[in-house]
């Protein structure tokens, strides 16, 4: 008898899609990973020593958990408001830093800019499980996931075109945040909705149909969710992967620049070159969402994850070939955007809420960066790039074996999650 209120479900348009790209463009690869790439000009205009620069960046991970953790609070509940909130605060951090004048006003300018993205994931991929049909989420969220790819090619395509006039390129950063804000708002077809009948918390692709969460696809799904188990706890295991996985990638995003300038000699604008090609394959992570979402989290997680160790090593071999190094690094982003679209989709199949759980994997990845950075900094001062990389490639290592060995002796459950929505949204 409630079948019928299944074709009911909103189906959000192209402007959804792609403002919502835009947005994680804007928060992730612009905002928060352009930091890294307008160094040297901000390092210039405001004398921040390299001690002064690796703080702000570690600040601006630790802000990141901070507007993380108000997404898993918040956003199964508002994710418009929890949009507002990305898109405002990237823009006016953007902005600030367009703008400022002194050390302490550009540093609080950056931590500001770095909260868009925490709040950015967990709300869109509550809109986006709201606003698409539930066989089709798996794949949407992949390729919105794919924005911080064709973030990092503007960022870096900023660095180049207008390295000296970085005031002008913050002032678009801050331009395309707001236009990926309104965008997404304009877009939600689900809005008046949200909270009525607590779909925003039932998590999985049938979060979004009938009128009230009544249908008997979401009611099977919220009852497979209750019996993975809620909250953290049925998180646990993908949170330890995602946090070797962020010790593993982050020599790369922290170091990657410095190895190819310092052991390869590579001039900083070749050195920005290799950063529009990690940009670039990123971006074509998009081209991955039909694979991520037709496989299991047992063979995707393991296959991204080893091809970023695989970059990651080979990128330390053979740091002074231009060709070699251009190719990992477009590998390597290839390889995380991937990576990070399967822990969206771990989340929708193993937590209770999709947008809360994909807050706390992203929060654990962010936290095992910043354990990485840490680790490969003091590794490369005691033993030079080629160790310090190879054990970030290891760390790869591990968290992709670790998963191999949960999901072969404790069950299929993340699995037969996903399993079960698309089954009841064909059915």
């Amino acid at each position: 008898m409630k079948r019928p209120l299944q074709p009911s479900a909103p189906t959000a348009g192209p402007l959804f899609a792609v403002a919502a790209v835009t947005l994680i463009a804007a928060t992730y690869g612009l905002a928060r990973l352009g930091y890294g790439l307008f160094l040297p000009a901000f390092s210039a205009s405001f004398k921040l020593t390299p001690a002064v620069g690796g703080l702000l960046s570690s600040g601006a991970s630790v802000i990141y958990c901070v507007s993380a953790g108000l997404g898993f609070a918040y956003a199964p509940r508002r994710p418009r408001l929890m949009t507002i909130l990305a898109g405002s605060t990237a823009a006016l951090g953007s902005a600030g830093i367009a703008a400022a004048t002194s050390t302490g006003f550009f540093a609080a300018a950056v931590l500001l800019a770095g909260m868009g993205a925490g709040f950015a994931s967990p709300a869109l991929v509550e809109l986006v499980q709201r606003n698409t049909k539930p066989f089709r989420a798996a794949r949407r969220q992949s390729v919105v996931n794919s924005g911080t790819g064709f973030g990092v090619v503007a960022a870096g395509l900023l660095a180049l075109l207008l390295g000296s006039s970085w005031r002008l390129a913050w002032v678009l950063i801050a331009v395309i945040a707001v236009a990926g804000m309104v965008g997404v708002l304009l877009g939600d077809v689900s809005r008046g909705r949200g909270s009525a009948g607590g779909t925003g918390g039932t998590g999985g692709a049938g979060g979004t149909a009938g009128a009230g969460g009544n249908d008997d696809g979401g009611r099977h799904q919220r009852g497979e969710s209750r019996q993975r188990g809620l909250g953290l706890g049925a998180l646990k295991w993908p949170l330890a992967a995602a946090f070797i996985y962020g010790i593993g990638c982050a020599a790369v995003w922290v170091y990657g620049r410095t190895l190819l300038e310092d052991q390869g000699g590579m001039p900083v604008a070749l050195s920005a070159g290799a950063w529009i090609a990690l940009g670039v394959g990123g971006a074509a992570a998009v081209l991955t969402a039909p694979w991520l979402a037709r496989h299991s989290i047992r063979l995707t997680w393991p296959v991204t994850v080893l091809a970023t160790a695989a970059a990651t090593g080979v990128m330390a071999l053979a740091p002074g070939s231009t060709g070699i190094s251009f190719a990992t690094a477009a590998l390597f982003g290839l390889a995380y955007t991937a990576a990070t679209s399967v822990l969206i989709i771990w989340a929708t199949a193993t937590a209770s809420s999709s947008a809360a759980g994909t807050s706390a994997l992203f929060i654990s990845l962010i936290l095992g960066q910043a354990a990485g950075a840490a680790l490969t900094g003091a590794l490369i001062e005691v033993s030079g790039f080629g160790l310090a990389f190879a054990v970030s490639a290891a760390a790869c290592g591990v968290s992709a074996a670790g998963a191999i060995v949960r999901t072969r002796n404790l069950g299929r459950s993340e699995d037969d999650g996903l399993r079960t929505a698309r089954s009841e949204a064909t059915s």
